[in-house]
């Protein structure tokens, strides 16, 4: 299966989860700048458990919309655990969502002085105020190709989450 399969693959399954458990779904994305939620929004009958989404470049916008801490920022910078864990909880939050996926990394080629290395990027699931996180720590040669390699990753880490959690219909 080419890579783009897989990726829609991940977004069928990841809508058959949540329809099966009756949850809705919100995403806040920096550097996949709206990718997951395409992936989402493609599969036919994503417009009952998709929300929508928060696409957050500038820290401000994490802070003022998606309420993460400057606090956070000072101490753990945009590109962190923490903060894709208060992105997710947020948007949540602010869309009435069940679950989120939220995404903050360096897709390069370039990056900040403050930044991580190109290629780091951490991803947050949420469902339900239980999180799962992911640190991806590899350049995959292009920022077209972080950026798909992080959509393709968030999604995975959403169905295994849900897949993890206790559930009786």
């Amino acid at each position: 299966m080419d890579e783009k399969a897989a990726e829609y693959g991940w977004a069928e399954r990841l809508g058959l989860l949540l329809k099966e458990r009756g949850y809705t779904l919100a995403t806040a994305e920096s550097c996949t700048a709206g990718g997951i939620g395409a992936a989402i929004a493609s599969v036919p009958g994503s417009s009952s458990y998709f929300k929508g989404g928060v696409i957050s470049y500038f820290t401000e916008v994490k802070e003022r919309l998606l309420g993460v801490k400057h606090d956070t920022v000072k101490r753990f910078g945009v590109v962190s655990r923490e903060a894709v864990y208060e992105m997710a909880a947020g948007v949540a939050k602010l869309l009435g969502a069940d679950c989120a996926l939220s995404v903050s990394g360096v897709a390069g080629p370039g990056r900040g002085d403050d930044d991580p290395e190109v290629g780091t990027i951490w991803l947050g699931a949420y469902v339900a105020g239980r999180f799962a996180a992911k640190k991806i720590e590899k350049d995959f040669g292009s920022r077209h190709a972080n950026m798909e390699n992080a959509v393709h990753e968030a999604l995975q880490l959403m169905c295994r989450l849900l897949e993890t959690m206790d559930y009786t219909p």
